[in-house]
């Protein structure tokens, strides 16, 4: 859904396909062309403000990279039977770990609407490919 507005466009999506869109800007970042530089950067910058508490939750506690970090040990020696019982012992953080990524998982799945600048299509960099432009379609016009 889009409405035009002086700025720009009212942009609904989930969360998900904004981290997308937001991914696929930082790619084609170093693109020439001062018109798409500047919607990179300033819907960048929306975009992350509006993500920064998604990413902040699914930071993971200092336990769990311990726990992470010990576990490498048994997945290189190709450990199976040691990594097992390694996560039984273990089985309260690696839950609560789980659990946070749902958390993360829903917050990623809901819908938010943002104020995102316009990218005219005569802009769009010319080695933009079918997967990257069909990412960014919602800011194109």
């Amino acid at each position: 859904m889009i409405n035009a507005e002086k700025y720009g466009v009212h942009v609904t999506a989930t969360n998900r396909e904004f981290l997308n869109i937001f991914k696929t800007l930082n790619e084609t970042r170093s693109t020439k062309g001062v018109a798409y530089a500047k919607a990179v950067v300033k819907n960048s910058e929306v975009i992350k403000s509006h993500l920064d508490p998604i990413e902040e939750k699914a930071k993971p506690s200092e336990a769990f990279m311990l726990l992470s970090m010990e576990a490498q040990k048994y997945i290189q020696a190709e450990d199976g039977e040691g990594l097992k019982k390694f996560e039984e012992e273990h089985s309260d953080v690696i839950e609560e770990r789980k659990k946070q990524m749902d958390e993360v998982n829903s917050m990623l799945d809901q819908t938010s609407t943002l104020e995102l600048k316009v990218i005219n299509e005569a802009h769009l960099p010319e080695d933009l490919s079918a997967e990257q432009l069909e990412t960014l379609i919602k800011i194109v016009n």
